[in-house]
């Protein structure tokens, strides 16, 4: 039978020793947006120059400069935390706590329901209405119309782990009619029609929470107890990399062959695909806990959102 290995990805969870020493930190300019103590931001998409980060309560924060500045914007009708966001054009959507699923509609945000009140992770928004949701349990949802309807994916996880445990996802992307989804026990699952059919890619121990592809065919995977997986295929097969340490990785950013991965009480970067790693001190990286990383187009430093409603650009 499977060892079980939980890791609650939520703010709340975390030491409080964590978020006192970063409060205690000098300004920094690379910090392009302070919160409160109390605050938290969970992730943060870019779609061109438009920036979107989630959070806490509800918290919603918008860029239209690639990142330099960030404002509050609209925020759903909740109290919850929005664990997860996505955008593509005009097509904006964000998950979080008990099953909650927003779209945004011009300058609003509009509950859709999800037939489900699991904890919701993450979402990707693909082409022709394809949007996929990832969650607890084994939650998976697609959207083949922009979520306007859902279908949840039922797999046999006896056959898959030989056990009745239903794993948590907390990372999912997708490339044209291919998707992609991570989760507990290193579970990478692959669609190649649209989320109709799955197959098994990678299998491990510790969990993945988090994935970036860099357009090229190569990916990343990172998780638990300092875990990189690699793939070069599109994501069909994956190799493992020596583990950064102990530390949870919770983000990856992946450009060419830079790379950047976040977590708790460490930050780490890569020039070579992800082949090898050096630590990265940048802020307070070091004592803090950051939950995700992306980069706007054109710009080459990436930011992190994480503890305090803190956005991080991220210098090696």
């Amino acid at each position: 039978m499977l060892k079980r290995k939980l890791f609650a990805v939520l703010a709340f969870v975390l030491a409080p020793g964590i978020v006192a020493a970063a409060a205690a930190a000098d300004a920094d300019p690379a910090i392009r947006h302070q919160g409160t103590s109390h605050d938290a931001l969970f992730d943060i998409a870019f779609d061109g120059a438009r920036g979107i980060a989630v959070g806490n309560r509800g918290v919603v924060l918008e860029s239209d400069d690639g990142g330099k500045t960030w404002t509050h914007g609209p925020r759903p009708n909740t109290e919850l935390a929005l664990l997860g966001v996505a955008s593509n054009g005009d097509r904006r959507f964000a998950v979080g706590q008990s099953g909650q699923i927003f779209r945004a509609t011009s300058r609003a945000w509009t509950a859709i329901e999800s037939g489900t009140d699991e904890r919701l992770f993450a979402v990707a928004v693909g082409s022709k209405g394809m949007v996929v949701v990832v969650g607890a349990f084994g939650t998976i949802l697609v959207s083949q119309n922009d979520g306007e309807s859902w279908s949840p994916v039922v797999l046999d996880w006896m056959a898959i782990l030989g056990d009745y445990l239903e794993p948590h996802f907390y990372a999912v992307h997708i490339d044209g009619d291919t998707v992609t989804i991570g989760g507990e026990f290193g579970l990478v699952i692959r669609s190649r029609d649209r989320g109709t059919t799955w197959t098994v890619a990678h299998k491990g121990e510790a969990s993945i929470f988090d994935f970036s592809f860099n357009g090229r065919g190569k990916g990343l995977a990172i998780g638990q107890n300092g875990l990189v997986v690699r793939t070069e295929d599109g994501g069909a097969s994956w190799r493992s990399v020596a583990p950064l340490g102990e530390t949870n990785l919770l983000g990856v950013w992946f450009n060419g062959e830079r790379a950047l991965t976040v977590g708790i009480r460490g930050a780490f970067a890569s020039r070579d695909g992800g082949r090898s790693w050096t630590a990265v001190t940048t802020g307070d990286v070091e004592i803090a806990w950051y939950q995700a990383i992306a980069s706007p187009a054109g710009r080459d430093t990436p930011l992190a959102v994480g503890h305090s409603g803190r956005i991080l650009e991220i210098k090696e």
